[in-house]
């Protein structure tokens, strides 16, 4: 009896646990008890695929039954390099199996090779697991290893007397040699933690290890704190050195660079030749840079921000404020840079010190290496790419209050000059709804602003110390923050406005509101960001707090006309208003996007700024509306401004907010937080996490005979299968984080004038080593304006499509609703930006 080898393909004699053990000695493919990869089951013809836990994978082989031995290879499940972990073959490629099935001794044979390195590496990997955890204090994770340590001597220990006892009864002699290699083995595997159980040899063990960089501390300047002498009682000030962490950027692109495949994806990037700006590098500030242009350029994205690792609520709320700088590579296509393991820590350090003591002396290492790196670059070896690599700054990102902080201009938002990519004065501003691009800054005038040394007069503090670096300058830094500005600034601003006129006006009432927010079906993708409901106090102060995170406002904006629509005339101005808001959102938030778009772009905001205007004559335009006027610039120089927003970034802090709560020690938290977050990173590296990891999973589902299936002729067809093959009908699969779930809607292709195509996931099938989405193609009617969303009905013949993931025109799965309206039989689908 055995299991199937996902990997090889070979029978592997005996029960799960075994076939387990084989997948981590042979194919590497676990490090601890964590998958390094995608594993599809393989078992009588299941294509289901499995990552993170190996116990999940292992219950799930309790429903297969064990393969009698001796049986043939199925090769169906040998993986595909390209597939993201599914395998490939079918049932009927059995006959084609190798003959040189291995016998039932091979399970013995697994374990000749298993010594006290391997045990090691195995203890290593628990432990350096453990302490990537956000929810594992460190003395926790000693206090574990040294129990279980006990716990191995213990049983052990008694291992070896029974196995001494039992050779007593039998005969062998004390000092036989075979009984003498035996309990030399068996004691040289059994002290796994001999070099990790303490908090010392655990540091000691991980900076040898070739996956780890320490963090440098490095001094800010001096300070003086009080302290109590336990001998008079008395308190005294006492000089101590203030300091910050700091992760050496050399070593660690070095590290980062032969550890990942990330000059594998610099080889095979190439800008767009369509006219249509897809990435940064597609950006008119890339193209012609005459560094940052060069194929083997590692362009940097750099992120700055400070965040709460207390209760913020709290009276204590800001002593212990940390700051961080993290960093991403923009080389990286956008689907890869958004996961979080592709982003890097560069500086951990306290709020306060960093405003007693200035950016000069935090920055002072990092300008030092950074001029480095682009005149000497570093020397890498790996296997796509042997030689020099030189490395810039594409962009700093970060909300609005962190970039002028750093950048020195006028961090008040009501300063006379409040912007930093123009020099604008505040009056104009509250009315402007064009750009002046004879006002944007420039080197020369920034430089003649510093030198003037006059806040009120220029908006400039100081000099920023990244200028410094020989080809960054903080006017040509020009990124905006969509996600500060539009879903945290603008849009909560002007939904509340909207609502209470709506309101006012008797269209519904605070209650129907509430109650349409909460019944609201916001389907596969949204249901995770599902609005909050308001209050009328809420809607009375606008300028408030908007109640609602990122995602939710954005959720709520896309799906508030197909809410409430059917309950406001048509020809109302107020509700005109939000469906102008929308336009422009569909295109800020645009992945792609033409320059044709971008000129619609300033016309849309223009129009939509003079609008709100003339609805409020008592309000102004705030400084976030006034930024939107920068987009349409921005997005010729760096591309599509959502694939440059902080959101991913933000969600980076949670790793150090969570684990700053579970081991409640202040005392010096940016060193224990740069530690931990380097103990991630080693882990990461130590379990084969990689830039392009072929993020392809497939859940649960059951073999079907096709001819059984509705449409089997088409499936075989498309599949190029036989009638009585198995096809695999998973319930979802996730590919690049991304769910897809039968009855969501996806944009299939687009008609000759542009229109989307909608279809309805009728199934998932995985067959021979891919995913395909079997879709039930609706018809598009057109786009209502009133809703701003598309009109679709489903097709009497329901005519069949078949799609990869990656050939959607778009990767969000939708959702189709009704609306309210009374007697209405059509389909709405809110979308995310322009399609």
């Amino acid at each position: 009896m055995g299991y199937a080898c996902p990997k090889c393909g070979h029978i592997i004699p005996g029960d799960a646990k075994v076939l387990i053990w084989h997948l981590r000695n042979v194919h590497n493919a676990i490090c601890g008890h964590h998958f390094t990869q995608h594993i599809t089951c393989g078992q009588d013809g299941c294509e289901r695929t499995f990552s993170g836990r190996t116990y999940v994978f292992r219950k799930h082989l309790g429903n297969h039954r064990e393969v009698n031995l001796p049986a043939p290879v199925p090769l169906n499940v040998a993986p595909h390099e390209d597939d993201g972990g599914l395998s490939e073959g079918s049932d009927n490629d059995v006959e084609d199996a190798p003959d040189d099935v291995p016998p039932a001794a091979e399970a013995e044979h697994m374990w000749d090779h298993f010594g006290e390195q391997e045990v090691e590496q195995h203890a290593s990997g628990l432990v350096a697991g453990m302490l990537a955890s956000s929810s594992t204090a460190h003395s926790t994770v000693t206090d574990v290893v040294k129990k279980t340590a006990n716990l191995l001597d213990d049983i052990t220990s008694y291992v070896m007397h029974r196995v001494q006892e039992f050779a007593a009864e039998v005969g062998v002699q004390p000092g036989d040699e075979n009984l003498q290699s035996l309990i030399a083995d068996v004691e040289a595997v059994s002290h796994p933690f001999q070099n990790l159980n303490t908090l010392y040899r655990q540091r000691t063990f991980f900076q040898n290890c070739d996956t780890f960089l320490q963090a440098e501390e490095l001094p800010l300047g001096i300070g003086y704190y009080p302290r109590s002498n336990q001998q008079t009682g008395n308190v005294q000030q006492v000089m101590r050195t203030i300091s910050f962490q700091y992760i050496p950027i050399k070593p660690l692109l070095k590290l980062i660079i032969e550890k990942t495949e990330i000059m594998e994806i610099v080889s095979h990037l190439q800008p767009s030749d369509d006219n249509l700006l897809r990435d940064f590098h597609d950006g008119s500030y890339c193209r012609q840079s005459a560094f940052l242009s060069q194929p083997s350029t590692l362009k940097l994205i750099l992120y700055i921000d400070d965040f709460e690792v207390t209760n913020p609520l709290s009276p204590r709320a800001g002593t212990h404020k940390l700051g961080a700088v993290y960093f991403t590579f923009a080389n990286a296509p956008p689907k890869y840079r958004s996961s979080l393991a592709n982003m890097f820590l560069l500086m951990l350090y306290t709020s306060g010190d960093v405003k007693m003591y200035g950016y000069e002396a935090l920055f002072a290492q990092f300008i030092l290496d950074m001029n480095s790196l682009e005149q000497d670059g570093i020397d890498v070896d790996t296997e796509s790419f042997r030689g020099n690599v030189k490395v810039g700054i594409a962009q700093v990102v970060g909300d609005n209050l962190g970039i002028h902080s750093l950048f020195g201009f006028a961090e008040g938002f009501t300063a006379n000059f409040p912007c930093r990519i123009c020099k604008m004065p505040r009056d104009s501003i509250r009315q402007m709804s064009y750009e002046d691009r004879d006002l944007i800054r420039t080197p020369e005038s920034y430089q003649n602003d510093v030198d003037a040394d006059n806040l009120p007069e220029t908006g400039i503090k100081r000099n920023c110390p990244l200028n410094e670096i020989n080809h960054f300058h903080v006017v040509y830094n020009r990124v905006p923050d969509v996600m500060h500005d539009m879903l945290e600034g603008v849009c909560p601003l002007e939904v509340k406005v909207i609502l209470k006129e709506l309101i006012v006006k008797e269209y519904f009432n605070i209650e129907t509101l509430n109650a349409r927010i909460t019944s609201y079906n916001y389907g596969l993708e949204d249901k995770h960001n599902k609005p909050c409901t308001y209050n009328m106090n809420a809607l009375r102060s606008p300028d408030g707090a908007s109640g609602q995170k990122a995602g939710q406002m954005w959720c709520l904006v896309r799906h508030l006309p197909l809410m409430i629509g059917d309950l406001v005339p048509a020809e109302d101005e107020h509700w005109e208003l939000l469906l102008a808001l929308l336009d422009c959102t569909d295109l800020i938030f645009s992945p792609v996007i033409s320059k044709g778009q971008i000129i619609y772009l300033e016309q849309l905001i223009a129009d939509h700024h003079k609008l709100f205007l003339e609805l409020f004559p008592d309000r102004h335009l705030k400084p976030k509306h006034h930024f939107m006027l920068h987009y349409p610039s921005a997005m010729r120089l760096y591309g599509p401004l959502i694939h440059l927003w902080v959101m991913r970034f933000e969600a980076f802090h949670n790793f150090s907010r969570r684990l700053s709560h579970i081991m409640c020690n202040f005392q010096n938290a940016a060193k224990t937080l740069a530690y931990r977050n380097q103990m991630l990173l080693c882990y990461n590296l130590m379990s084969g996490k990689t830039l392009m990891d072929k993020s392809l999973e497939v859940g649960p589902g059951e073999s079907i005979i096709l001819a059984s299936m509705k449409d089997s002729a088409a499936i075989a067809q498309h599949l190029n299968m036989a009638l009585y093959d198995d096809v695999f009908v998973a319930k979802w699969c996730r590919c690049n984080g991304t769910e897809y779930r039968k009855n969501a809607m996806v944009v299939a292709a687009k008609d000759d004038d542009g229109c989307p195509l909608f279809g309805k996931i009728r199934h998932i099938l995985a067959f021979r080593s891919a995913v395909t989405l079997m879709l039930e193609m609706w018809h598009t009617v057109g786009f209502e304006r009133h809703y701003h969303a598309h009109i679709v009905q489903p097709i009497d013949a329901q005519p069949v499509a078949f799609s990869k993931v990656d050939d959607l025109i778009d990767f969000h799965p939708l959702q189709a609703n009704q609306s309210y309206r009374r007697g209405c039989a059509l389909y709405y689908i809110s979308p995310r930006y322009v399609l």
